[in-house]
């Protein structure tokens, strides 16, 4: 037998088989570009999700980091009548303390950065208007008990051992002395 019964008898036909050949390339090519396109979709949309889980975590531990100190924060001062007190890079939390003209207080006053990051291995809590000049090391916990001067007002206390000292805003703190029961209505000498 010939091979006429394969091939098409007229040129009409082999046109057309030549035609639907190409046809079915170029739509066979345009379902490959369309599946292409859709598994660099997913695989974007996966890359975008995994990112975003990264960016996610990266924020978490930075701040866990940054902020972890205020996290582990001692519970125990306030039900005690002390003054929980943190000295840490970002200065002295909490900010403000407000006492009572000449009242005893006691400040449980702590630590958790290490001695590299310390001139001399200290935080230091200074005032001079309020007579405190204390150091506290690297990593430790300190009981101050202080006599609060008959002199209210708002005082300025600072570190002079971390992070550019008494020049640096964030190693400041303030100190608010309020006038006692006794002091007010007293007659004024």
């Amino acid at each position: 037998m010939t091979d006429h019964a394969q091939q098409p008898a007229s040129r009409r036909e082999r046109r057309e088989q030549e035609r639907e050949t190409l046809h079915n390339t170029v739509v066979a090519r345009r379902d490959a570009r369309r599946a292409e396109r859709a598994r660099a979709a997913r695989l974007d949309k996966v890359r975008k999700i995994a990112f975003g889980g990264i960016v996610v975590a990266v924020l978490a531990v930075g701040t866990y980091l940054a902020f972890g100190d205020f996290l582990r924060r001692p519970a125990d001062a306030a039900s005690s009548g002390i003054i929980d007190v943190q000295s840490s890079m970002a200065g002295f939390t909490p900010s403000e303390i407000d006492v009572t003209a000449g009242q005893t207080v006691t400040f449980k006053w702590w630590t958790q950065d290490a001695a590299p990051h310390l001139t001399g291995g200290v935080h230091t809590m200074v005032s001079p208007d309020l007579g405190l000049n204390e150091q506290l090391p690297a990593e430790s916990t300190k009981m101050v008990t202080w006599t609060v001067p008959n002199k209210p007002g708002t005082y300025d206390v600072w570190c002079e051992s971390c992070c550019g000292g008494k020049d640096a805003p964030q190693m400041h703190g303030k100190i608010v002395v309020k006038p006692s029961s006794a002091s007010i209505g007293a007659p004024v000498a």
